[in-house]
């Protein structure tokens, strides 16, 4: 949306929590929009003649997104009620609209007739960013979308990774001046700086990746490295794989990406059937078994049933009545939470057997 806080009509916002909120509430509500004054600010100095404004709601202030997010919704799902829902290839629907505060996808077999959309929109006094708007295919045979950013993440795995990658090593490049004071920090407090500025980066949504072994050793590698720096372990200076880690306590960066893809897992079943991350899961095993031309790609679910296999669990993600018994686990945090501590365990088994080779 283009100044989407900035368009709000206050007398059709107070009408749509007419419907929502009690009476005591909307009076509140309506307090805090009215009599709103405003001033402009011109070279650092503000003009001496502020204004009354009626439109809007005040950016910054706490409520003013809860707000913006019920009247967008509300034009949202007069759109929706003129939009077709788009049928699968394997017969189930999908989702049609997919929402994020003010960023708005519309999925079809056919680009969405931004023009229509507007006019809908325009009842709102919302108006469509078109130089933001972006058209996007996804296609066995076009690959542009794998560069497709949403929510901060690139939609392919593998770019995303790399990209990662490229943003914390920019960040950790930065903080060269305090990496090379070896007498001035303690290890201590630059292994804390690096998982809060650096770390956090680099595994930003990692909970969403579906990689390989072999992209996964990479990334535990390009981890490793970066733990070096820190430490300014330069060759031809030699340290295990596990000194490195037990040094800087940390370990490998496949099993943080474990962890989180387990949290993840489990709190999209928990939640109510519904929501799009849900949806979408449950319709994913509906075309489970259907044979593909090409190599398959790995996904989630691919990944996670190589986690089972660590330690046999008896669940494995192949069909949808398997996705429905494995719901139904996650229900018990405790239950989840065991069995998550028990792949953890299983994977770090399997790879200490390599964490007394030398690191150059």
């Amino acid at each position: 949306m283009s100044a989407a806080f900035d368009t709000i009509n206050r007398s059709q916002i107070l009408d749509i929590l007419k419907t929502i909120i009690k009476e005591d509430e909307l009076r509140i509500v309506r307090f805090l929009l009215s009599n709103t004054e405003m001033n402009t600010k011109i070279n650092g100095s503000l003009k001496a003649m502020p204004f009354m404004s009626n439109v809007s709601t005040s950016q910054g202030d706490s409520l003013s997104p809860v707000l913006f997010t019920i009247y967008l919704e509300n034009a949202l799902r007069e759109i929706r009620t003129t939009l077709p829902e788009p049928i699968s290839s394997y017969g189930g629907e999908i989702l049609s609209k997919i929402a994020y505060a003010d960023d708005v996808d519309f999925i079809g077999h056919e680009y969405a007739n931004i023009a229509k959309i507007q006019e809908t929109l325009e009842k709102y006094q919302l108006k469509v960013n078109t130089d933001k708007t972006e058209f996007t295919l996804l296609s066995k045979s076009e690959e542009d979308w794998k560069k497709v950013k949403k929510v901060g993440s690139l939609i392919d795995d593998n770019e995303d990774t790399e990209r990662r990658k490229q943003l914390s090593s920019t960040a950790l490049s930065r903080l060269n001046y305090l990496w090379l004071k070896d007498n001035k920090i303690k290890t201590a407090t630059k292994i804390h700086l690096y998982k809060s500025l650096v770390k956090s980066i680099l595994l930003y949504n990692c909970g969403t990746w579906a990689l390989t072994h072999t992209e996964e050793e990479k990334l535990n590698a390009f981890h490793r490295k970066q733990l070096k720096k820190i430490l300014n372990i330069k060759f031809p200076v030699k340290i295990t794989n596990k000194s490195l880690y037990k040094k800087c306590q940390e370990k490998p960066l496949s099993l943080q990406i474990l962890e989180s893809r387990w949290k993840l897992c489990g709190h999209i079943l928990r939640r109510h059937r519904d929501i799009p991350a849900n949806k979408e899961t449950h319709a994913y095993f509906i075309q489970c078994g259907k044979n593909h031309r090409r190599r398959p790609r790995t996904t989630l679910p691919t990944v996670l049933n190589r986690d089972l296999a660590l330690i046999d669990h008896e669940i494995r993600l192949h069909s949808s009545d398997e996705l429905d018994k494995i719901t139904a686990l996650a229900q018990d945090r405790r239950q989840w939470h065991e069995m998550t501590v028990k792949i953890e365990r299983a994977a770090e088994a399997s790879q200490t057997e390599n964490w007394d080779a030398p690191l150059h």
